[in-house]
């Protein structure tokens, strides 16, 4: 059945892959990626080290762009999100098996998971958040069985999965208060004494120590991308946690009434304990980070649907004491799953759409530009359009509209061969400098694009 629900969800993710929308992340990881396949440590856009991006994803992309063109990168790379959205889809199934041997119940789990609005979306982008999602949630699964089934290989897998996961996403790094804190809550500190742990923990550091050594190579110390990242995220603009929990409610919706009430009635045995300290630990990694994003909460919808699935199953039960007979019981069930599912498909459906939107207007100025000057040595692009422009001018040298007195001279002697400048972006003395044309305007995104006028090879597009 698992896999039945993964090739279900694989199915879906394609059916609905984005066309016209890149976005900024996205396509740093894809440049990084395109990089690494001129070297094995060439972690670089535009010849400057990027690993305050983990690395798992990235080097996923580059072992998959040695076998797929340059023009399918991007759909490559989407791909790759399907995929584990679809893997996780089919574990999320096993995992709700596991806990309650139910199949109906495991299916509603799945479901949930698979029309979860932020995993919906997020499982046809070129991000993280898909594979990230996937080892998060597999580390969990391999602690919870092999504790349970008492098998140390499960134990030590999990370790190292959720060393994967750290690298994946650096957010990962709560799944050691995850892991610390279930198993306190159902060992105090004997889980301490056995030599399994200890063990874990080790294998746990070993993960990590590969891309620690290529940070001190590289990047300036073993801890740099850890630390970089974690002021990249900090000087993003602040989101409140109370604003957050109100953005979490309003993408989520009737998914999180139906979460809380699986909450409510979870029972303090090692299913329960396992899903509040896999929610609350996973929450309060990200509510810790000043920056905070819808987009941020995908990892923990796995756990999300399995609290809906059994808040979906605890209220079926109130209604099963008025209904005898066991078969339409079933039926109940069935029913409220459907009537539940179509809300929250309807969600997911809203927050995708609204990806769809995010950088449109960015393809369509860049597709314009390549089309028309595609040799170009020299780039200077809006702030917003850094990462994209290397997707479509993959060799030259790109830069950014800032008002420096570098930039303003390089304007002045023509070395820019394009520029494409945003109305909100400083004036600087493009057009004052005579060194360049309008090529084309895009009044309604707010878009110019210059062309050095000596470089001018076609007429310009009204």
């Amino acid at each position: 059945m698992s896999g039945t629900i993964a090739l279900f969800s694989l199915t879906l993710a394609i059916a609905f892959l984005p066309d016209r929308t890149i976005t900024y992340d996205g396509a740093l990881y894809i440049n990084i990626a395109r990089n690494l396949l001129k070297g094995i440590t060439n972690y670089t856009y535009q010849g400057v080290y990027m690993m305050y991006r983990p690395p798992v994803y990235v080097y996923t992309l580059s072992l998959l762009f040695r076998l797929v063109p340059p023009h399918s990168h991007l759909a490559a790379a989407r791909l790759v999100s399907a995929f584990f959205y679809a893997l996780t889809a089919g574990l999320v199934y096993t995992f709700a098996m596991e806990l309650w041997r139910d199949r109906l119940k495991a299916f509603a789990a799945a479901m949930f998971y698979v029309f979860n609005p932020p995993a919906f979306a997020m499982g046809t982008r070129e991000l993280v958040h898909s594979e990230f999602t996937f080892f998060y949630t597999l580390a969990i699964y391999l602690l919870y069985t092999g504790r349970k089934r008492g098998e140390a290989t499960r134990l030590y897998l999990s370790f190292i999965i959720a060393g994967i996961a750290v690298l994946t996403r650096y957010t990962g790094l709560s799944i050691l208060g995850v892991i610390i804190a279930y198993l306190y809550l159902t060992e105090h500190w004997d889980w301490a004494r056995k030599k399994e742990y200890p063990l874990g923990f080790l294998l746990f550091i070993l993960v990590l120590l590969p891309w620690m050594y290529m940070g001190h190579l590289y990047y300036g110390g073993a801890f740099k991308p850890f630390s970089v990242a974690t002021q990249y995220v900090t000087n993003a603009p602040p989101v409140s946690a109370f604003d957050y929990v109100g953005m979490i409610a309003n993408t989520l919706g009737i998914l999180l009434f139906l979460a809380i009430a699986g909450f409510v009635f979870l029972k303090k045995n090692d299913e329960g304990w396992l899903l509040i300290s896999w929610l609350f630990l996973g929450l309060l990694g990200i509510m810790t980070v000043t920056h905070k994003e819808e987009r941020f909460i995908t990892f923990l919808s796995p756990v999300i649907a399995l609290l809906a699935a059994h808040g979906l199953w605890s209220l079926a039960e109130i209604l099963h004491e008025l209904i005898t007979s066991a078969e339409h019981r079933k039926y109940a069930s069935i029913m409220l799953l459907i009537l539940f599912l179509i809300p929250i498909g309807r969600d997911a459906l809203y927050l995708k759409g609204q990806w769809d939107e995010q950088g449109a207007v960015y393809v369509k100025v860049m597709e314009y530009a390549s089309a028309n000057y595609p040799s170009v040595e020299w780039l200077l692009v809006s702030p917003k359009m850094y990462t994209m422009a290397g997707l479509y001018y993959p060799d030259a040298i790109i830069q950014v509209i800032i008002d420096r007195q570098q930039v303003r001279n390089r304007i002045a002697s023509g070395k820019y061969g394009l520029i494409i400048k945003m109305e909100s972006d400083p004036p600087l003395n493009i057009e004052e400098s005579g060194m360049y044309t309008i090529a084309r305007e895009f009044p309604e995104e707010g878009f110019k694009v210059f062309i050095r006028s000596t470089s001018i090879s076609k007429s310009r597009d009204s």
